[in-house]
């Protein structure tokens, strides 16, 4: 009986191993397949910006002319697309813009941004995000600092999009950051920005991507121009920029999340 325990005892070992084998290859090969996934998720686009006469952005593609003498942005690859630049106002009346142009998807009464002269801090703070091509809507509000003892950190958003208070409100010359679910299976928080991982293949299939963020004033237009993985000990809320910008941040890959996806994108108007 006791040669049989033995055996017994021995082949049960063997299974648990073989199963621990099983179990560890399979992590291993998850790893590898979403590390080389991440890849795919660094893209960008030139942005051509508008010169000194028309401050913004404007979409591009290495076809696009401009001729600012016309005040006239022409890009020869969308047919008949022309857009008129104004330097009376600092935005430019939708009705100006073609319907073929670059800026068909967006509403009528669409004004292109221009930089100001004088930079007056925006107020009005985000309640609402919208990228229609990934059926993000979502509620937007301003992430707390919680008191861990020893030190301090933001409160994870639930069920919406948080955005980073000290970070500039829509519209303000600066970068605004923006932070959703992947993911929550845990702490049920919901998957807000599970589909942000799609905007890398769609931003190469198709560059007039909008991220639209409301206040209670009006809505601000965001092209998007880059996404980028970085591993999120790199993470850094960088602050500054030279015009008005959103960044949207998620962890990445699912079930791993050791990497975050940033997308960044640049205010082209409003309505």
């Amino acid at each position: 009986m006791k040669i049989i325990h033995s055996i017994l005892r021995y082949r049960i070992f063997e299974i648990i191993g073989f199963i621990c084998l099983i179990v560890s290859l399979s992590l291993i090969g998850l790893i590898l397949l979403k590390d080389e996934e991440l890849k795919d998720l660094n893209s960008q686009i030139e942005l051509i910006p508008i010169d000194s006469n028309v401050s913004g952005v404007v979409h591009n593609n290495k076809n696009l002319v401009l001729e600012t003498d016309n005040k006239i942005i022409k890009d020869p690859v969308v047919k008949d697309s022309v857009v008129k630049i104004s330097d009376d106002n600092d935005l430019m009346d939708g009705e100006d813009f073609d319907e073929d142009n670059l800026y068909e998807k967006l509403p009528d009464n669409f004004k292109l941004y221009k930089k100001p002269f004088i930079n007056l801090p925006k107020t009005a703070t985000p309640t609402k995000i919208v990228i229609s091509e990934i059926g993000l809507n979502s509620k937007v509000s301003d992430l707390e600092i919680i008191d861990l003892g020893s030190s301090s950190s933001y409160e994870t958003p639930k069920n919406i999009v948080g955005h980073i208070p000290e970070s500039v409100n829509p519209g303000g010359i600066g970068k605004s950051w923006y932070f959703g679910h992947l993911e929550s299976f845990i702490r049920k928080e919901g998957n807000v920005f599970h589909m942000l991982p799609k905007i890398p293949e769609l931003l190469k299939q198709d560059p007039s991507l909008f991220v639209h963020i409301s206040t209670d004033k009006k809505t601000y237009v965001y092209q998007i121009y880059k996404t980028e993985v970085i591993p999120k000990e790199e993470l850094f809320l960088d602050l500054k920029s030279d015009t008005p910008e959103a960044v949207l941040v998620t962890c990445v890959p699912s079930l791993l999340y050791h990497s975050r996806l940033l997308v960044y994108s640049k205010l082209i108007g409003t309505y």
